[in-house]
């Protein structure tokens, strides 16, 4: 019964499929839903999307924030921003997508050092830099802003060698044993995590 997501949202599941990129990779259609009504719940203005891949998330942001919002998104591989840049510049939602391309760690130290602030950071990207992402996402916030990091519980799905689950698995403590902060994890798709600061920055 969750709302049918947008034509641009639809047509970036559809490009993606058609180009064989990995589909796992989208947020997909119910979690789309979920992004955007976080925007809208929270009055969010500015977005930073960390882990762009064909761009479902940021979409999912630009069509929840004002007219007048923006969404940072940022993709480490050039072939896929380029797909994800196409579909923005076909979108009703342009005018709000900001896609840089390099990566993450770097890029939000460059957002960090300019004193760019947003209202929501979503963690989607290499989950081995889960912690780095954190720490620099909480330097970002505004005010009232907070953190959502999605497959948060990919620790419990991942084989015992493989680093992600060790990484995750100490993403979460690390969190959970953050006193600044106070955090829910959704047990949804591969788990979504919600974190606020306690205190304004």
């Amino acid at each position: 019964m969750t709302q049918v997501p947008s034509a641009d949202i639809q047509k970036i599941a559809l490009v993606t499929e058609k180009e064989q990129m990995f589909t796992p990779c989208m947020v997909g259609q119910l979690e789309v839903q979920l992004l955007k009504m976080m925007v809208q719940l929270s009055n969010a203005k500015r977005v930073l999307d960390v882990g762009t891949f064909t761009g479902m998330s940021a979409m999912a942001f630009a069509e929840g924030v004002p007219e007048n919002g923006e969404v940072v998104t940022i993709e480490f591989d050039s072939k896929i921003a380029s797909v994800a840049d196409q579909l923005f510049r076909s979108s009703s939602q342009v005018h709000k997508l900001t896609l840089k391309v390099g990566e993450a760690v770097a890029v939000m130290r460059e957002l960090k050092d300019a004193g760019e602030k947003f209202d929501l950071v979503f963690l989607d990207a290499s989950k081995d830099q889960y912690i780095s992402y954190y720490k620099l996402a909480l330097e970002m916030l505004t005010p009232s802003g907070f953190i959502m990091a999605d497959n948060s519980l990919c620790a419990l799905l991942y084989d015992n060698g493989d680093s992600r689950r060790q990484a995750l698995h100490d993403f979460n403590q690390m969190v959970k044993n953050d006193s600044r902060v106070e955090q829910l994890i959704l047990p949804f798709r591969e788990g979504v995590s919600i974190i606020r600061p306690k205190t304004c920055h």
